[in-house]
């Protein structure tokens, strides 16, 4: 491996073993880069950490990549095998804390905005300046439009945005304090707890993951973003054609942890869903979901990872190993 090919950041190393787990050549090398400077690893607990905020399940062989202690802390926990349902109503007394949590998410109001969509509700808006907005379920948009100005604030849930292309006017999007920039191009933003993430699927955009700091990071057409409210990101590759697959009824995990998956198909469903287990939160799931069947899309993400759906009424949903 060349000076030239060889990844020079954390993020950059842990994107490119992710790819290629075998590769002892890269591994030997990885290890080299880790070794030289106190910093680089570091900077590699802190790439690692980033993945484990942004619901991105680590990369396989991470406790082989790193220090122990630094394994121990981040590595992902091993999927538990499948066990025949025992699920019980006294159960319910363990998520208790969970479901109220998840009540009062879906219902708390957010009174200022412009624009929102109910439960498995996707909704298409046109701006003043002819731009598209296509907005995902549970999503809140507003607007901040003005003559010299083009901004939208994302509230809460998800959005793609076909921006009309205006060179005297930035087209800006702001999440829970990344700024996203863009003259004309297509994009997706999602809200997932206090995690943005960000999809190109057309044009270029400029991500500024930290509003402290001035560094912004250049999206090109199939880069993602992955950004944590503490300016912690991670950035990645996606196919163009999966980009807002959310607008075709689909839903498509890549590496995504569990807890991740159910919060998006949570949108399309008209009740609550529990992950009961801790241990399953982060289990990895790679697949294609039906968002117009949110329950069977559930049933078949707890069977991936060795658990078990319980609808125990039409509106709650309990995934659970026991």
């Amino acid at each position: 491996m060349s000076d030239v090919t060889r990844p020079q950041k954390a993020s950059e190393w842990l994107l490119a073993l992710k790819e290629n787990p075998d590769d002892k050549g890269l591994r030997s090398a990885f290890s080299q880069w880790y070794e030289k400077k106190p910093e680089h690893a570091e900077a590699w607990k802190k790439a690692v950490k980033a993945y484990k905020l942004m619901g991105i399940v680590a990369p396989r062989y991470t406790e082989q990549w790193a220090e122990p202690q630094i394994a121990e802390a981040y590595a992902p926990k091993k999927v538990i095998a499948f066990r025949r349902p025992k699920f019980k109503v006294a159960s319910f007394v363990a998520v208790a804390a969970s479901i109220l949590l998840a009540l009062i998410l879906r219902f708390e109001p957010l009174s200022d905005y412009d624009y929102a969509t109910a439960t498995g509700e996707i909704r298409q808006i046109i701006l003043a300046d002819g731009s598209k907005v296509y907005m995902g379920p549970e999503s809140k948009l507003k607007l901040n439009y003005s003559e010299s100005s083009r901004d939208v604030q994302l509230l809460k849930g998800q959005a793609f945005f076909d921006v009309s292309h205006n060179p005297k006017k930035t087209f800006r999007v702001f999440s829970l304090g990344t700024e996203i920039s863009v003259l004309g191009t297509a994009f997706d933003v999602n809200m997932v707890d206090e995690n943005v993430g960000v999809m190109v699927q057309e044009g270029t955009v400029a991500v500024k993951p930290d509003p402290k700091k001035p560094d912004t990071e250049i999206l090109k057409i199939g880069d993602r973003i992955d950004v944590a409210k503490s300016g912690d990101f991670v950035r990645g590759h996606i196919s163009p054609k999966h980009i807002s697959a959310w607008r075709d009824g689909r839903f498509i995990a890549n590496d995504h942890s569990a807890l991740h998956v159910v919060k998006v198909l949570d949108r399309h469903y008209s009740g609550i869903v529990v992950i009961a287990d801790e241990d399953l939160k982060n289990q990895p799931v790679t697949g294609m979901y039906l968002l117009s069947k949110p329950v069977p899309a559930l049933k078949a993400l707890a069977q991936s990872i060795g658990a078990e759906a319980y609808q125990v009424t039409p509106w709650f949903i309990v995934i659970s190993n026991s």
